[in-house]
């Protein structure tokens, strides 16, 4: 038996003879990141350096040294970086435990025919499977060149690394450039994190390729020679083993004699196999063409070879092959990737494609066998064009839009007519936009011709802009494009176009315009666009227009929310929506939780927007902690997938919660990233949320003059729907008070009069709440004692009709100050006490600081914190963190640990390590505990 460390099913096994040199302090860094892993703090290591510096090689030695750790190795490949899911195939036909249910259809044979998943589930199946790995102890986790991997992996990877919190996993990855223009933005974030070890790779020493040369077998360079084989090589191990291997032993001697040059390396490997003979030179060959491993099988029937095994001996004798652990069959690999590349790259073009001609025959899928038809292809093809363009179709059909817009890229490069290359490129371009590729999608519109129709060229290019938040040029593309459309030949660009000016008109505060956009796209067309959300922007035109009641009779009569079949679900979501912004939270929830389930395989804006109007109905049902969560996870993900037309509001969103619990720091770094939005200003709604979020950051943080600085350019969108609708941003009734604050009454009457006039219009109670409670504080400013007293028991009257224990709490507040500056202290001790308690219990740290200096002007002292509790931030329930409170909740509702965990977007190791702290800190041993323990305090925070 092959030695080696058994690591749980999976066997590392060090190459044979392989030479190592040098690397001590890079190998004791990898060890000490693998330490802190194995304690259960989840590290990742960045190995970059050039081509042939040791990156691998450094990689296989720390294995040797990693004992019974779980290793997943994958490699990103030049020829597959186009392959969705390719490197995450690879990881995942590793797994020594059974694979979760959403990886299962990765794992297929041959390897350049994976499987594919929707967009984030494959994160969340990463995420799974880690979890799972680690009962047998901590997993290391090695991407090797990932600046060929492709994008969906490299999507994946980044998802599950963001997650892992209290994980014994270790996460390598190695590149040639970390900034790599071709890497997702995700991934370039993630590598160039402060909480990433970067270790770059430089050449070895000359005293090191000394060292290097007695490994391989021969005497000791003396001084001289390896100094110079330094400066010929800059010390690339790659370059230099090659020279070691092949030059004679008195040239590398004899500096008077010229070394050859590394860029030879190629020629050093073509002349190696020249003298493997033919079986060989052909069995290498198709292994090359096939991708960086093959069946052996596989290879050997497209080399016409009938006695594989002697020309597979040859290979591996000179270092051309390896044989790879035994599995259900035989297979085969290059040793390095630039081997890979030189017998590739040399094989001619015709035989090339003869090749990949044959393997498109042998190969025992549709997408493989298409992809070597594209490698295969000499110019356009009619048919395969047509058999790539109905593949694509099918899978975005199924929601696999990573796969289709690959295939409809391919598709479009080899059509045979103009128009029929541009259309498949605009499908390409809807396909990867879905999927969350925004950078690909812009490079593939941007490449379209100027001779291409000028109503798709408008159009694709106007979508792009739309996602990267550019509204006003999108609005410039897409009205010239609706203007040169054919409107009786072509409806579907029509539709399709006036689908997208319904989403910038939503975005640019013009409701209006977007639901007769809609409505023109859905008189057009029957038929749902590629993003299958213009019946939720029609409704979410109506709610923004003051008519949210008539969207949500138009949704019609839905099913149970979490049996709304995926046909359904954007008129879901639009009802959760409308819902929450007409005051009806329960209704919302219950909507809401529905989609956010059901959107977990869907496209990225459906997630986004789901988990984003979660996040906003349970901050006001007072469920901050899942709230926090939920906006986290989708401000994250609206960053990974560059949603631009959606950061300012996930974010802002996270930044509202976190100041209203006084945690600065975070507050402040959500506040930044939603204002510095690429297209911010151009968005009146995201500008809105943006805005919001830093006039409530100011307000918790007692400054008026920022407050009024953060808000008074949206008095100048008097005209905009959205930003003025009660119920959708709430910025005017904090804008009100900090002018009330600065004794700028008359402008404070001038802003809340038409909020005031609005709010009742539609009957919005936490709007009119809201308006009363600050008519209250201008009628007290002025000395309106009367006046006031009535406003505040108004406010109460309408904060009733709402569930929302945060705006309750402001009016007690407000209300109590008011009462105790009148001279009625015990009244008023009976609001602050029951301010300070839901205050309290919300984690809302700065106002229960208020709370309790007007207790204390009361002469009446707040209860005491318990320890648990610091003033600077929102406490928890028992002592728990907000994270173990929010797991603790949902584990109370009966949801199991990966449910919780894919409802959180965590691992399930996180969910399990929260509730072990929080079974001890409740005295509890079981869920029975947290039942009884947590459903009367759920009753009081919705009471």
């Amino acid at each position: 038996m092959t030695s080696g460390n058994t690591l749980n099913g999976h066997v590392h096994t060090p190459a044979p003879g392989a030479a190592f040199a040098g690397r001590t302090h890079e190998l004791a860094a990898l060890q000490e990141e693998f330490r802190q892993a194995c304690d259960g703090v989840p590290r990742l290591v960045l190995i970059d350096g050039p081509g042939g510096i040791g990156k691998t090689a450094l990689v296989r030695r720390f294995l040797d040294t990693a004992g019974d750790a779980c290793v997943l190795q994958a490699s990103g490949e030049e020829n597959e970086s186009a392959l969705p899911c390719g490197v995450l195939a690879q990881f995942v036909g590793q797994s020594p435990i059974p694979l979760p249910d959403c990886l299962g259809s990765l794992v297929r044979v041959p390897r350049s025919a994976p499987g594919t998943l929707p967009p984030l589930a494959a994160g969340f199946g990463l995420l799974d499977l880690l979890s799972e790995l680690q009962d047998k102890g901590p997993v290391i986790l090695v991407l090797d060149d990932a600046h060929w991997a492709d994008s969906a992996s490299l999507n994946a990877l980044t998802f599950a690394l963001r997650r892992l919190r209290v994980d014994k996993v270790l996460a390598i990855v190695t590149a040639r450039d970390p900034a790599a223009p071709q890497l997702p933005d995700g991934i370039r974030r993630l590598l160039g994190d402060v909480r990433t070890r970067r270790i770059p790779l430089e050449g070895l020493s000359p005293d090191e390729l000394g060292s290097l040369s007695v490994q391989l077998g021969t005497d000791r360079l003396p001084h001289s020679a390896s100094v110079r084989l330094h400066e010929h090589t800059h010390g690339n191990p790659l370059h230099a083993r090659a020279l070691l291997d092949q030059v004679p032993d008195r040239v590398l001697r004899d500096v008077a004699t010229p070394l050859p040059a590394p860029r030879s390396y190629a020629m050093l490997v073509l002349a190696n196999l020249a003298e493997c003979g033919a079986q060989t030179l052909r069995l290498v060959q198709a292994v090359s063409v096939l991708g960086l491993s093959s069946p052996l099988s596989v290879a050997a029937s497209l080399a016409r070879v009938s006695a594989p095994l002697p020309a597979l001996e040859r290979a591996v004798k000179a270092g051309l092959l390896l044989e790879l652990p035994a599995g259900a069959a035989p297979e085969i690999a290059f040793p390095h990737p630039l081997v890979h590349a030189a017998v590739y790259q040399d094989i001619g073009p015709a035989h090339r494609a003869a090749l990949h001609t044959r393997a498109a025959a042998l190969v025992g899928d549709e997408y493989s066998s298409l992809r070597h038809r594209v490698l295969a292809a000499t110019g356009p093809d009619e048919h395969l064009a047509a058999a790539l363009a109905a593949c694509a179709r099918r899978e975005a059909a199924t929601g696999q839009w990573a796969v289709a817009g690959t295939h409809l890229r391919h598709a479009s490069r080899v059509a045979t007519t103009d128009l029929e290359r541009d259309r498949l490129a605009v499908e390409a371009v809807e396909a990867l936009l879905l999927d969350g590729r925004v950078h690909e999608s812009a490079e593939l519109a941007a490449g379209l011709p100027e001779s291409a129709d000028p109503a798709l060229r408008g159009y694709v290019r106007g979508y792009v802009a739309r996602v990267q938040g550019r509204m006003e040029q999108a609005q410039t593309l897409l009205v010239d494009a609706w203007d040169q459309c054919d409107h009786e030949n072509d409806p579907s660009l029509a539709a399709r176009a006036a689908e997208q000016l319904s989403y910038a008109a939503v975005m640019r505060g013009r409701a209006a315009d977007a639901a007769r956009w809609a409505e023109r796209a859905q008189r057009l067309s029957t038929l749902q666009g590629p993003s299958r959300m213009l019946r939720f922007n029609h409704l979410l035109a109506l709610g923004l227009s003051g008519f949210a009641q008539k969207g949500i009779e138009l949704a019609g009569e839905l099913p149970d929310p979490l049996l709304v079949p995926p046909s359904s679900i954007d008129l879901l979501l639009a009802r959760g929506q409308l819902r929450l912004w007409s005051d009806d939270l329960p209704g919302a929830r219950c909507d809401l939780l529905g989609a956010v389930a059901s959107c977990r395989r869907g496209t990225v804006p459906l997630r986004l927007l789901s988990a984003s109007a979660l996040a906003q109905t349970l901050h006001r049902l007072g469920d901050w902690d899942e709230a926090l969560i939920h906006a986290e996870a989708s401000a994250s993900i609206a960053d990974d997938t560059e949603q631009s037309w959606l950061k300012p509001v996930t974010h802002a969103i996270a930044c509202w919660i976190l100041s209203a619990r006084g945690e600065w720091e975070r507050a402040s770094v959500h506040l930044r990233l939603a204002l510095d939005a690429p297209g911010c200003d151009e968005s009146a709604l995201a500008f809105a949320y943006a805005a919001s979020a830093h006039g409530r950051f100011a307000e918790a943080r007692a400054e008026p003059e920022r407050v009024v600085e953060a808000l008074r350019p949206l008095l100048g969108f008097a005209s905009h729907d959205g930003v003025n609708e009660p119920g959708v941003v709430a910025w005017r009734e904090l804008i009100v008070d900090a002018l009330i604050h600065l004794g700028e009454f008359d402008e404070a009457e001038a802003v809340l009069a038409p909020y005031e006039e609005r709010a009742a219009a539609r009957g919005r109670h936490s709007a009119l709440a809201a308006a009363a409670r600050v008519r209250g504080n201008l009628h007290a400013a002025r000395r309106e004692t009367d006046r006031a007293q009535a406003s505040f028991l108004r406010a109460h009257d309408q904060a009733a009709q709402v569930p929302s224990p945060f705006g309750r709490a402001r009016v007690e507040l407000d209300h109590g100050a008011f009462l105790r500056r009148i001279g009625r202290r015990s009244v008023a001790v009976e609001q602050l006490h029951a301010a300070y308690t839901t205050m309290r219990a919300l984690g809302a740290a700065p106002y229960l600081a208020r709370c309790e200096r007007e207790l204390d002007a009361c002469g009446r002292a707040a209860p005491p914190r318990s320890a648990q509790e610091p003033a600077a931030a929102g406490p928890a329930a028992d002592g728990l963190t907000p994270q173990e409170l929010a797991v603790a909740r949902l584990a109370s509702q009966g949801l199991t640990n990966r449910q919780i965990a894919t409802a959180l977007a965590l691992s399930v190791k996180t969910i399990e390590y929260h509730l072990g702290h929080t079974y001890t800190k409740l005295g509890i041993t079981s869920r029975i505990g947290l039942v009884s323990h947590f459903t009367p305090q759920e009753h009081r925070a919705s009471s």
